[in-house]
């Protein structure tokens, strides 16, 4: 991949919005993180009108695609094996979506809730590990990344396991920077080096520690400056996704961008996956 600043688009924030994220992309030369897919009410109406669409405006788009897997609702560690059976179905229908727009990189959802403490911790890592070997298999085959990324794990060390039993160069960490400034019960550079090399991808916005609110980089109680400085010690060039639909999109592009040029590790080749 050699795009190392993407933008993700998702539809729930107006009709046009990809293709506006798209002609962004084309302008300053970004990767693109396809979100559209992922909601319920995008797929439980024609979405195959839609892929058609999207292949029409990606032929002539040259930069790097990634894709959000299906999450609302979804659970893929349970009891109920027909609620497991509708996450496996709705996941292979996203594989075949990133297939068929050329998209390399899986993003995906490691569904950690908070009674997964104690003893069923270990259980829960084990079901994952269970869970994804499958889709290992098939990222194999078809020269796929697969990232997961945080949502409610207060720690690293909740996560970490199930990366290191996977082993495998296509099942790899996307650290929510967002999403850890909410929960996290550790600063956040704590999880940068629990992670390491594991972590080559980022969902970057900003908020205050009070809501999901997915603010411009240069809004909130993260500090920027000092995550590339942790990034550029540890040694690790993760591609950094903005998750901003607004107005404040822009403006974090453009810190986003200064910082890449002036952070040593990111002026190294990177292959992910290849």
């Amino acid at each position: 991949m050699d795009n190392k600043l993407y933008t993700a688009a998702e539809k729930v924030t107006g009709e046009g919005e990809f293709e506006r994220h798209l002609e962004l992309a084309k302008t300053r030369g970004l990767g693109i993180e396809i979100q559209e897919f992922s909601m319920p009410e995008v797929m439980g109406g024609d979405w195959e009108k839609r892929l058609e669409e999207y292949k029409i405006l990606l032929r002539d788009f040259t930069g790097d695609l990634s894709i959000h897997n299906a999450y609302y609702d979804l659970v893929n560690v349970g009891h109920d094996p027909d609620v497991l059976e509708l996450t496996r179905k709705k996941y292979d229908l996203h594989f075949m979506i990133a297939k068929e727009l050329g998209c390399k990189i899986i993003v995906s959802h490691l569904k950690w809730f908070p009674f997964h403490t104690g003893p069923w911790l270990k259980n829960w890592q084990q079901e994952q590990v269970r869970f994804w070997d499958h889709y290992v298999g098939i990222a194999d085959r078809e020269g796929l990344l697969l990232v997961c990324e945080n949502i409610y794990a207060p720690r690293p060390e909740f996560l970490k396991p199930v990366f290191d039993i996977i082993d495998s160069k296509r099942f790899k960490f996307i650290f929510d920077i967002g999403h850890a400034n909410l929960i996290s019960e550790v600063p956040i550079e704590e999880w940068i080096t629990t992670f390491g090399h594991d972590l080559v991808y980022m969902h970057v916005h900003n908020n205050y520690g009070d809501y999901d609110s997915h603010s411009s980089v240069l809004k909130g109680s993260i500090n920027f400056d000092y995550v590339f400085k942790v990034l550029d010690r540890v040694g690790i060039a993760p591609i950094l996704t903005t998750e901003i639909y607004g107005d404040d999109l822009i403006e974090s592009i453009d810190y986003l961008e200064g910082m890449i040029k002036n952070t040593g590790i990111y002026q190294q080749s990177l292959d992910f996956g290849k």
